[in-house]
């Protein structure tokens, strides 16, 4: 399974566009997010990822702490999905933002 920290993943995103999935309930989702983050949860990508993934582009997943986003990159990854994993989830990204500040 393939992974990125936080930290690395940021500065990849200033650099260019990646695309990067919050995979959280729309409703933790709405309480915030890393800033040009699509919110598709969980269910939703695990049941029917063809509807929202191309094979050919590569996507950075992440949920709350990691856990769900390292089984649901798992999972896509024995499907041909070019997934990769934010390494801690939201919970990193506002550690790090917090320590950047």
């Amino acid at each position: 399974m393939k992974s990125i920290s936080m930290r690395e993943f940021l500065l990849k995103k200033e650099k260019g566009s990646l695309f990067f999935i919050d995979i959280r309930e729309h409703y933790q989702y709405e309480r915030g997010t890393i800033q040009g983050a699509k919110n598709i949860p969980y269910h939703l990508l695990k049941e029917t990822p063809e509807n929202y993934l191309l094979k050919e582009e590569v996507y950075y997943l992440f949920c709350e702490n990691g856990f769900q986003s390292s089984r649901l990159v798992a999972f896509l990854e024995k499907k041909g999905y070019q997934v990769i994993d934010l390494e801690g989830g939201y919970e990193a990204f506002l550690k790090y933002k917090n320590m950047i500040k």
